[in-house]
């Protein structure tokens, strides 16, 4: 498969056509500009910084339209764009760039001090910032400008071609480099048009970060080979996020959190989305209660799965199985394929049998960077491993159960969190909540709650397990319940069992 340059093609045939809207400068970018834009940067990287194709260009930034810039910039040289995650701390950053050893670092301003940092600790001299230049270090719209402005053409790219890096969040240890390639991303779209008739007039709302696949792939590269409008949030807010639902976009896709915090604003209840067309949800699992809120009010939350090895769409439902059958993730979208394995002996396992999920097809990643071993444990005669418990019912709908790192065993049961954490949200009055194992010298492990409860709200410990042991087997209920503010969270919006598990992993904490 050979993959074109979308922003050459658009910006021939759409040249007035506004590709990004950037919430936070307030700048509208035709795709003409955007072609333009990233053409000038990909001739600095070339002419200024001599960079190579297959060269690593380090990036650390919020998302906006400069982003996306030196995304297809980056592109256009075949240069692979590294995408720093800014909630990480520097030592973690500097573990990440010493794995990718790229040749330059580009930082925002609003991340001048951790930026400066890096690139020393890393001996970068390449550097640039998107504020105003200074010595030694090149500013991003000086650089463009001194460009000549012609459009540099990206050669076709094969399938394989990386574009940009990706790591993972580590719950499951120290990050990984996930390459992103051409084919991966040109699948994805494809797969992500074929669910949701994504197409030209839409104009889609972006609010998650640029750093994780969601921000870049759900919807922004599908939007933009589409040819659409993406309105850049900076970072998540729900009050703008409110507003634009019911004024402008006709796209959304988020994590669980976020339609969690929407549901909790006050103007929620209110709120006219009928101009919003597609909503689809993903990364985490999400309560059935909170699906059921929006259900009342007539939004269909398309719930899907996938991962930064997948692209990362693999499932996401049509809104009509996503009302009948409440929680499911549908089927496998049209290039992927699913099956269900027993996770020791690795049988095919059939319907309603719970397994581990393995995935194939054209949008997974070939390997994680500069990791043959670690690559060659994840697949399994070409099928990616997911390391996600799920099971699929008569009509072939699968479910995701949880992840089996996840998974504790209480007195030789198999305990899934998130099936718990589904029953603990059914209870009034709460806001957020987890489960995690612990130690238990009877049981081996028992589950301990961490919940949120909504301001002015009051429950115990005691009313929790109650509320648990009504609805479920008693083994799955959790021992112990702990009360927070707020439930930590990784930067993808998930859960973030491994704080959970360090901060309240004792069994009497």
């Amino acid at each position: 498969m050979l993959i074109p340059d979308w922003l050459v093609k658009h910006a021939a045939q759409f040249p007035r056509q506004i590709a990004l809207v950037d919430l936070h400068s307030s700048r509208a970018v035709t795709y003409a500009q955007l072609n333009e834009r990233a053409s000038r940067f990909a001739e600095f990287l070339r002419e200024r910084w001599q960079i190579k194709p297959g060269d690593r260009v380090a990036v650390l930034a919020h998302s906006s339209s400069d982003y996306v810039e030196m995304l297809y910039g980056c592109g256009k040289l075949g240069a692979i764009m590294v995408c720093l995650n800014w909630r990480l701390a520097l030592g973690e950053l500097t573990g990440i760039v010493a794995d990718a050893r790229p040749a330059a670092v580009i930082w925002g301003e609003e991340f001048d001090q951790i930026g400066t940092a890096l690139a020393e600790a890393c001996t970068l001299t390449r550097r640039m910032v998107t504020g105003a230049p200074r010595p030694g270090i090149a500013g991003y719209e000086a650089a463009l400008a001194e460009m000549s402005g012609a459009t540099l053409a990206m050669p076709w790219r094969q399938h394989d071609d990386v574009w940009y890096l990706l790591y993972t969040a580590g719950t499951t240890g120290k990050p990984k480099g996930v390459p992103q390639t051409w084919g991966m991303a040109f699948t994805n779209a494809v797969n992500g048009m074929l669910a949701t008739g994504l197409r030209r007039e839409d104009k889609m709302l972006s609010v998650l970060p640029y750093f994780h696949t969601g921000g870049l792939n759900l919807y922004l590269n599908p939007t933009i080979m589409c040819g659409g409008t993406t309105l850049i949030m900076r970072q998540f807010d729900v009050d703008q996020t409110m507003d634009l639902l019911e004024r402008e976009a006709t796209v959304m896709f988020g994590v669980p959190a976020i339609y969690l915090f929407l549901s909790q604003h006050p103007r929620f209840a209110g709120a006219d989305f009928s101009r919003v067309r597609s909503w689809a949800c993903g990364g985490a699992p999400i309560p059935k209660t909170l699906l059921e809120q929006y259900l009342a009010k007539g939004v269909t939350i398309c719930f899907g799965f996938g991962m930064t090895e997948t692209g990362p769409t693999a499932f996401l439902t049509d809104e009509a199985t996503a009302r009948q059958k409440v929680g499911t993730v549908g089927k496998p979208v049209m290039y992927v394929e699913g099956k269900i394995v027993d996770p020791a002996t690795r049988e095919l396992l059939g319907a309603k049998q719970r397994g581990e999920l393995l995935l194939r097809g054209p949008g997974i990643t070939p390997g994680y960077w500069q990791q043959p071993e670690t690559t060659a444990k994840a697949f399994e005669d070409g099928w990616l491993c997911t390391g996600d418990i799920a099971y699929f019912d008569d009509d072939g709908d699968y479910y995701i159960v949880d992840r089996s790192k996840d998974m504790y065993i209480s007195g030789g049961e198999n305990v899934y969190p998130a099936e718990v954490e589904n029953v603990i949200f059914q209870m009034e009055g709460v806001a957020e909540a987890a489960v995690i194992g612990v130690h238990d010298a009877k049981w081996g492990e028992v589950g301990k709650a961490i919940v949120a409860l909504k301001p002015g709200v009051q429950a115990t410990a005691e009313d929790v397990i109650a509320h648990c042991k009504g609805m479920l087997a008693s083994f799955k209920a959790p021992r112990y319940v702990v009360f927070v503010p707020a439930v930590a969270r990784n930067a993808a919006g998930k859960l973030d069992k491994p704080a959970l598990r360090r901060q309240f992993g004792d069994a009497g904490q």
